[in-house]
């Protein structure tokens, strides 16, 4: 008897040194949960504080500024955190395609934007992408029609709902502002390939975006696809004069005409002025930080209005 009573005391005593461990770990991971959320949130909101900094100091936005080289931030958030680091890049999406700005409202109707077709046509049509200029033509009527509110195919290569609906994984299409860049791959003829890019080659997904309506283009954040595709007239030779021109920290890159001036750019081609600017309005925020063998990212997008006041467009927690 003695030795059962034992026995079970002693099973119980392990249950219940179990059952602590466990409160004890489940504790601990939330309390680092907690923990590595508001690290995130902080790191967020430095980078917000960044741009905001930007803003009251230049009227204009270039790669040379502090927002865009923010490899090094790392090292200063170990001060900051008992433990833990933590790191931020800052993307400019103004120096993208406006997926909407593809259609214009225009006397209580929205119209095809015949200059952002005609960018469009040329990024898809360089021969990086592979794509026949009719198979690239096709690939913005079907976005077009993604975009645009009625239910009629426009052209060869649109498609609405007719189409979305007999698929093997029936869906509707938008109708509507693209809101998320990943509605692309929804788009009919957008492949993988052409959305994450293949080797050296870009994809849309780091060429166009869902935000801005205007149609202007940061022409000092373009990358090179997106300069090259500003004029059917502009060459490789005349993107590498302008990426050359405004990798110079001594030129001035707060006229949106600069490229006039950039090395081999002939004085004959002229983009036209209402599709680029040199500031930038949206930008995309990711941060990272790590403690152990936890990591959050938090990835959002913020505008900044006039002044140096920033607004949030969305962020999520990852």
């Amino acid at each position: 008897m003695t030795i059962l009573i034992i026995s079970l005391i002693l099973v119980m005593t392990l249950r219940f040194n179990l059952s602590m461990r466990s409160s004890l770990t489940s504790a601990a991971n939330l309390r680092d949960e907690i923990a590595l959320d508001n690290m995130a949130k902080s790191v967020f909101n430095s980078a917000r504080a960044v741009l905001s900094v930007d803003a009251a100091e230049s009227s204009f936005d270039t790669l040379h500024e502090d927002w865009a080289n923010l490899e090094d931030t790392a090292q200063y958030f170990t001060y900051f955190f008992s433990r833990g680091q933590g790191g931020m890049n800052i993307t400019d999406h103004s120096g993208r395609l406006q997926i909407n700005s593809l259609l214009q409202y225009h006397e209580d109707t929205w119209i095809i934007n015949e200059e952002q077709k005609k960018i469009w046509t040329n990024l898809l049509s360089a021969e990086e992408f592979e794509l026949g200029e009719d198979e690239a033509l096709n690939i913005i009527e079907a976005i077009i029609d993604w975009l645009d509110e009625d239910d009629e195919p426009l052209g060869f290569g649109g498609a609405e709902s007719s189409y979305y609906q007999g698929l093997d994984t029936p869906y509707d299409p938008r109708n509507g502002p693209m809101e998320f860049i990943e509605e692309l791959l929804l788009v009919k003829g957008i492949t993988s390939e052409l959305y994450l890019g293949t080797g050296e080659v870009p994809g849309l997904a780091s060429l166009v975006t869902p935000h801005g309506r205007d149609g202007k283009i940061n022409i000092n954040t373009a990358d090179v696809f997106v300069l090259g595709a500003l004029s059917e007239q502009i060459d490789q030779g005349m993107v590498d004069g302008m990426v050359t021109f405004r990798d110079d920290e001594e030129n001035d890159l707060g006229d949106p005409e600069w490229y006039k001036w950039a090395p081999g750019f002939p004085g004959d081609v002229i983009i036209p002025p209402a599709l680029i600017t040199t500031s930038s309005s949206f930008f995309e925020i990711l941060t990272e930080v790590v403690s152990g063998n936890m990591r959050k990212k938090i990835r959002g997008m913020v505008i900044r209005g006039p002044g140096s006041s920033s607004d949030l467009v969305y962020w999520k927690i990852e």
